[in-house]
């Protein structure tokens, strides 16, 4: 779960503890004295207004930044380089355009010089599991934005990394080909079973999704509170749409999130 109170070491995949982060010639810090604690096995969404560091927050976990005070821990270990345990997962796909879709999806074992026999192996599953059988042989340019976006999941989630890092990964889809990436992503994850911290700025999304919510102040960016999501796995969105419980934890978050986005600044920076 989790926490900013007790921590089991055994338990925990990723530490923030009192991690505040100013750049260089800024007047005022990204996040200030962030702390909480991931689980293994979890997924955590944060959400919050635009400018309050989420962003921030997954380049720390994934050792692109280093914090001005305060420390970021993974799997026990202090951060101090790039995490090469975690995958990230950005906005926009990446996918490299002179790369096929198998490629691209093996790009990951290629560079851990994973043989060649499970490579294949690996990819064909992938591209199955994501729903690109037949898209093998195509390149990004000929492919939709769900598609993209399905290639970058698979080539995240075929190495088995210890955790993974999304920043808004929906974010630019239209609403249908969204809701069925978060029913896909939700499936694959329950699969997997690893740990997954999910920056979004949709409400709906971190119910879907999440394990646990953690909500951000506006810039400098700290935890305000931390919602845990009460539905059990595996989920249906369809369902979970339908229930009190969920109505209920939405306006939770909306209270929280529409009081942010009243005492918001003009500026309209992104996080």
């Amino acid at each position: 779960m989790v926490s900013t109170n007790q921590r089991d070491p055994h338990a925990e995949a990723l530490r923030f503890e009192h991690v505040t982060l100013e750049f260089p010639g800024s007047h005022r810090p990204a996040i200030d004295d962030v702390s909480f604690q991931v689980g293994r096995g979890k997924f955590v969404a944060v959400i919050g207004p635009s400018g309050c560091g989420k962003s921030t927050i997954l380049n720390l976990a994934a050792g692109l930044l280093a914090p001005t005070a305060g420390e970021v821990h993974f799997n026990g270990e202090r951060v101090t380089a790039v995490n090469s345990e975690a995958a990230y997962v950005t906005q926009q796909a990446n996918l490299l355009p002179w790369l096929s879709v198998r490629a691209n999806i093996g790009l990951a074992l290629k560079f851990r010089k994973v043989p060649k026999r499970e490579q294949d192996e690996r990819i064909a599953h992938w591209v199955k599991v994501v729903g690109l059988t037949g898209f093998e042989h195509h390149y990004p340019r000929e492919l939709s934005g769900g598609m993209q976006k399905r290639v970058a999941i698979a080539r995240a989630l075929i190495y088995d990394p210890s955790i993974v890092l999304m920043d808004e990964p929906f974010g630019p889809l239209d609403a249908i080909t969204r809701l069925k990436l978060q029913q896909d992503l939700l499936n694959l994850w329950e699969e997997q079973n690893g740990t997954l911290v999910f920056v979004t700025h949709d409400l709906n999304e971190a119910i879907y999704l999440a394990d646990e919510v953690i909500v951000m102040s506006n810039g400098p960016g700290t935890v305000r509170r931390v919602l845990p999501v009460p539905f059990e796995r595996p989920r249906s969105i369809g369902s979970l749409v339908e229930s009190h419980e969920f109505s209920e934890l939405y306006n939770d978050l909306w209270g929280l999130f529409k009081s942010e986005l009243d005492e918001a600044p003009g500026a309209t920076a992104t996080a």
